[in-house]
């Protein structure tokens, strides 16, 4: 119990979490256990492959900027139509003529469900950023040869230049880097347990505090002289009918 209006001071939070240590100490380890097991046996693997673009100015045009400038300029364009369901479309129209030569296995485009891909599905399996006159474009799929596919696939068609208007007549583009499949991205089990272990602690904390504050139980004579600025005459012994003793 405390007074209306009266802030917790940091001696009596520490008191109020001090005994409960174990309680935030098992709440942590569970929540911790639990993300690590699910980067360790949930989780599924996931691949990564990435082409970088070179983008120059066309050398007929003369701007008043610099390539650099022109190029940077021109790549956010780049970024937004990345996220262009045609855009995307045309991608995986390329991505299919090429298929047979993604898969080192000789799988079946069918048989891999890729013909049943959407333009809004893979769009979320594609990241970009920037820099200078070079983009770097990242697809991260549960596939090796899907990412490494789609990505090429990306490449081919900035650099055929047809998607926008005038493309060819004022930029060129260069493939700086291939992709090609790569291993299993790293499931991250470690920060993952640290993340568990720290919202575990935090949430046990938060759920303590909570209880306290609605605990109008007074459990000694020290809440009462500070709730109630009254003195304490003496103090009734709990008795424990059951076994027949008086406890204090």
């Amino acid at each position: 119990m405390r007074k209306r209006n009266e802030d917790f001071t940091l001696k009596e939070l520490i008191g109020i979490f001090i005994p409960k240590l174990w309680i935030i100490a098992i709440v942590s380890i569970i929540f911790g256990a639990v993300m690590a097991s699910y980067s360790l046996f949930i989780k599924e693997d996931t691949y990564t492959s990435t082409t970088r673009i070179h983008v120059i100015k066309a050398t007929s045009l003369d701007f008043a900027v610099s390539d650099v400038e022109f190029a940077s300029s021109y790549l956010e364009t780049y970024v937004e139509v990345l996220t262009i369901p045609d855009f995307i479309t045309e991608v995986l129209e390329v991505f299919k003529e090429n298929h047979a030569s993604y898969e080192k296995n000789e799988g079946d485009y069918e048989r891999n469900g890729w013909d049943k891909l959407l333009a809004n599905q893979v769009r979320g399996y594609i990241s970009s950023s920037t820099k200078q006159d070079i983009l770097s474009i990242s697809v991260t799929t549960d596939d090796p040869n899907l990412s490494c596919g789609i990505a090429d696939s990306i490449a081919t068609v900035f650099a055929k230049g047809d998607f926008l208007a005038y493309e060819k007549e004022v930029v060129k583009v260069k493939t700086l880097q291939q992709p090609y499949p790569q291993g299993p991205n790293s499931r991250r089990t470690m920060l993952n347990t640290v993340i568990g272990v720290a919202v575990g602690a935090v949430l046990s904390m938060i759920a303590i505090f909570v209880i306290n504050m609605f605990d109008v139980v007074i459990h000694d004579k020290k809440k009462i002289v500070d709730n109630f600025d009254i003195p304490i005459l003496g103090v009734i012994p709990r008795f424990i009918a059951d076994e027949g003793r008086i406890k204090k």
